[in-house]
């Protein structure tokens, strides 16, 4: 009789332990993608682009999805919009509301067992513990927008400019990331400077779109291009030497998609920025928060 109760409670054990495990499986990318690659340059404004100044953007547009009318929240500034970007949902629910926020000035409607409220790293490290993250910024101010203590490697470069970006870039990329994301901060310090719309803003961006086409080459020389997603965003635009204002030359900004899976074509949805990181949480096929309200944009090929 114990031999039996013995029997039976190792064969109850076993399904336990079947059960837990096929209840912790990570996700599965509805096409198969294995990273994605976000590349965010700041003020890069949706009303300057010229695409034949910008070939190797144009090149992604030309190869995927893509809009020049995503727009921002109010204010059109930096880490207000930086921060809605990553977490999914408006400045009226994670509580950041100015340029420079490092915290909420509103109490956020939600917040996780780390008193945060849930941004794309934190989600996908739930999802997938074992994936591989990183972030490479030259703006203090991104530290402040996601849970560093879900990425794998945060590599602040404050003020050290476009090539240092992207040297930093190269060295996290030759870890084949399952996410990653790459901050240029160039455009927005020659618009406050000089002005948007000036001879040296567009060099800015195109300085921006040349990186781009590096990233690319060099995602190809590791071997990972036709299975990774390259996504490409701003936070807002600017008139002048400024930006914040309710009007769509600072608030509408480009928002290009292309890679494995992604179907070619304008987007003509409605977007904003909070509908991006739902956008990655659909393409690595992890489910999104409740407390989110950004839809994922209908990218993805059937």
């Amino acid at each position: 009789m114990l031999k039996k109760l013995f029997a039976l409670s190792a064969i109850l054990l076993s399904c336990t332990f079947v059960a837990t495990a096929v209840g912790q499986e990570s996700p599965q990318s509805p096409t198969g993608v294995k990273h994605v690659v976000w590349i965010g340059a700041d003020g890069f404004g949706a009303h300057y682009v010229n695409w034949d100044e910008l070939p190797n953007l144009k090149k992604m547009k030309e190869n995927g999805s893509w809009t020049l009318h995503m727009r921002s929240v109010l204010p059109s500034s930096s880490a207000i919009n930086w921060h809605t970007l990553m977490v999914g949902a408006p400045s009226e629910m994670h509580g950041y509301r100015n340029w420079n926020s490092k915290e909420p000035e509103i109490e956020a409607i939600y917040v996780n067992e780390r008193g945060y409220f849930p941004d794309v790293f934190r989600v996908l490290r739930d999802a997938m513990p074992d994936c591989r993250m990183t972030s490479v910024f030259d703006w203090d101010g991104i530290g402040f927008c996601y849970d560093n203590d879900a990425v794998d490697d945060n590599v602040n470069i404050t003020d050290k400019g476009n090539e240092q970006v992207y040297q930093a870039a190269l060295k996290q990329l030759d870890t084949k990331p399952t996410f990653a994301f790459i901050y240029f901060g160039d455009p927005d310090r020659v618009g406050h400077n000089i002005g948007w719309g000036t001879p040296e803003y567009q060099a800015a961006l195109t300085e921006v779109d040349d990186y781009i086409g590096k990233i690319l080459k060099h995602l190809e020389e590791l071997g990972i291009l036709d299975d990774t997603v390259v996504y490409f965003t701003s936070d807002h635009g600017g008139s002048g030497k400024g930006h914040g204002e309710g009007r769509l030359d600072h608030m509408e900004v480009p928002y290009v998609i292309c890679g494995k899976g992604i179907k070619v074509g304008e987007i003509t949805d409605a977007t904003a920025n909070f509908d991006a990181s739902a956008t990655v949480l659909s393409i690595f096929g992890v489910e999104q928060p409740q407390c989110w309200r950004g839809k994922p944009s209908d990218v993805l090929a059937k």
